[in-house]
Order: C-alpha cells, then sequence, then structure tokens
C-alpha cells in the first residue's frame, strides 16, 4: 500500500505547510473523535476478548468473534498510536515509527474482513445446509479458518512491507505490484463475497419472519448489524488505500477523504461490542444484567427456549 499515509509527510505535516483553514479545522476536528472513538472502542473490545476467553462457553461462532475482536483491538490501537505519532511535537523524529504502526494498521484491517467474511459465508452455509452443517462440519473449522486467515493476512502485509517502506528495501515496481494483489484480494474477493453473503441471509431472515411470524435468532442479527456497519465504515478506508490514492484527484480531496474514513473506520472497529449489548441484552432488564450473561445471549447459536422474547413457533431451518 504505498500511499500518502506511507509518505514521509503525514497529515499534519502536510497541513502545517499550507494555508487552507478549513481542512485544517476538520483535520484536528476528525482525527480528535477517531483518537477518542479508538480509545473506547480499545476498551470495549479488550471487554469481549477478556469475556471471550474466560466468561463464555466457546461455540464455532465465539471462537470467529474472539478474534474478530482482537483484530479490532489491534487496528484501534494502531489507530490511536497513528494519530499520535501525527502530533506536530512528534512528526519530525518518529516517521520510522509512524509508518511501522500504519503498516501493522493494515495487517489488522485486513485480517477483520477476512473474519468477517468467514463469518458471513459459515453462517449462510448453516442456514442453506442446516443438516450439513450440523452433521458434517468439521469438528475445528472455525479454528482452523481463522489461523489461516491470520496467516494470509500476516503473509500479504509482510510482503507489502518488504517493497512499500520507505526507509528498507523500498521497490516502487514491486511494491505497486503487491499492492495491486492485496487491493484485488480485498476488493475483488473479500467484499463481494461477504456482501453476497449478508444479502443472502437477510433474504432468509426475511423471508422466515414473513413465513413463520418470528423474530431472527440474535446471532444471524450481529452477523447482519457487523457486515453493514464495516460496509458503510470500514470499507471507505480500503477503497482510499487501493482506488483513490491511484487516482489524480488533489491532494486536499484526498486529505478531506482520509480524515473522514479514518473516523468512521475507527467507529466500525468500535461498533461490535455496541452490537453485542444491544442485540443481547433484555429490553426490561438492560442494565440489570451481566456483561458475561448478555454477550453469551447474543452469540448463542441454539433457539432459545418458548416464553423468551425470541418465540419459535415453526421449523427453525436453521437461522
Amino acid at each position: 500500500m504505498n500511499q500518502t499515509l506511507n509518505s514521509s509527510q503525514n497529515p499534519e505535516q502536510a497541513l502545517s505547510g499550507s494555508k487552507v483553514d478549513a481542512l485544517h479545522v476538520v483535520y484536528l476536528a476528525a482525527s480528535s473523535l477517531a483518537m477518542f472513538t479508538s480509545v473506547c472502542g480499545a476498551a470495549g473490545n479488550s471487554a469481549v476478548v477478556w469475556l471471550l476467553t474466560v466468561g463464555v462457553q466457546r461455540t464455532p461462532f465465539c471462537i470467529y468473534m474472539l478474534n474478530l475482536a482482537v483484530a479490532d483491538l489491534l487496528f484501534l490501537l494502531c489507530m490511536a498510536s497513528m494519530l499520535t505519532l501525527e502530533t506536530p511535537s512528534l512528526a519530525d523524529s518518529h516517521t520510522k515509527v509512524h509508518e511501522v504502526v500504519t503498516r501493522v494498521m493494515y495487517f489488522a484491517y485486513t485480517a477483520s474482513l477476512s473474519l468477517l467474511t468467514a463469518i458471513s459465508v459459515q453462517r449462510c452455509l448453516s442456514v442453506l445446509f442446516p443438516l450439513w452443517y450440523k452433521c458434517r462440519r468439521p469438528r475445528h473449522l472455525s479454528t482452523v479458518v481463522c489461523s489461516l486467515l491470520w496467516a494470509l493476512a500476516l503473509l500479504m502485509n509482510t510482503l507489502t512491507t518488504l517493497f512499500c517502506l520507505r526507509f528498507w528495501r523500498h521497490d516502487e515496481g514491486r511494491c505497486f505490484m503487491v499492492d495491486t494483489a492485496m487491493g484485488t484480494l480485498i476488493m475483488g474477493v473479500f467484499t463481494p463475497v461477504m456482501t453476497v453473503s449478508g444479502i443472502t441471509l437477510y433474504v432468509r431472515v426475511r423471508k422466515s419472519a414473513l413465513l413463520w411470524r418470528r423474530r431472527p435468532r440474535r446471532l444471524l442479527v450481529v452477523i447482519l448489524a457487523s457486515i453493514l456497519v464495516f460496509l458503510v465504515g470500514s470499507l471507505p478506508l480500503g477503497i482510499y488505500w487501493f482506488v483513490l490514492f491511484w487516482l489524480p484527484l488533489p491532494w486536499e480531496a484526498k486529505l478531506l477523504y482520509i480524515c473522514l474514513s479514518r473516523l468512521s473506520s475507527a467507529i466500525s472497529s468500535s461498533a461490535n461490542p455496541v452490537i453485542y449489548f444491544l442485540v443481547g441484552s433484555q429490553r426490561t432488564r438492560r442494565l440489570a444484567e451481566s456483561l458475561k450473561v448478555v454477550l453469551g445471549r447474543a452469540l448463542q447459536e441454539e433457539p432459545e427456549p418458548e416464553g423468551r422474547e425470541t418465540p419459535s413457533t415453526g421449523p427453525s431451518e436453521g437461522l
């Protein structure tokens, strides 16, 4: 990802040399909000990681959500660190550190996107082929898939780092080739697959609601909400990395876009703990239940017993 964020000038340095006061205000406001959101989101994802590690019974989708929370936590920590390093007092003396942190943020972004894609695909398969999912699905499929996706994200970002770091073995031609391959995989494979799986799940949820007059399971709501938030909040940052950077747009337009996409991606990576709380909590007891109970209810795969908020009349169809 050989782009503006990785150049010798970070946005704060570029703005300090210009006379665009309005853009300066936008940059400071967006960066401040992104920093605040990143800190809050890191705290929320840390709580999710802790609860899924020691407090909630492990299911295949809990394993996915644990890995997704780790990826979001790493992304938010890198975002906060990157914004801190762009302050005038640190920008000049920590350029190399800023670039390394940015590379790690790319790694976390790639891992988060690929994990969310795997979550949507596996849930889609469980809905379309419920008997196969229940009887034939490999026992450790979630763990194996998560491990492979982390390894793939690490491999792709290691290759990008080897050729695109400006202070070590920078090769413009190879950097462009690796960047193009990585962009094709993310924008041309992962994102469309996740979108199609999400649409399929939504159609099945609507069909079930109309035929059986029952609410969808909470886990489906969590997955659909997470996909929607990612597409709206985090995808713009990927579009900048792989599309807008290569277009001959004015620097001011690119700067405005990257500032706003940073903020939206920080909000997106911070949203999942809020989604878990809203979906998993009972309306009448929203503040009276422990986070462990709320999280376990939001991520449970089995239908709730009769008499709870989510009735289970009619065949489940794997939903």
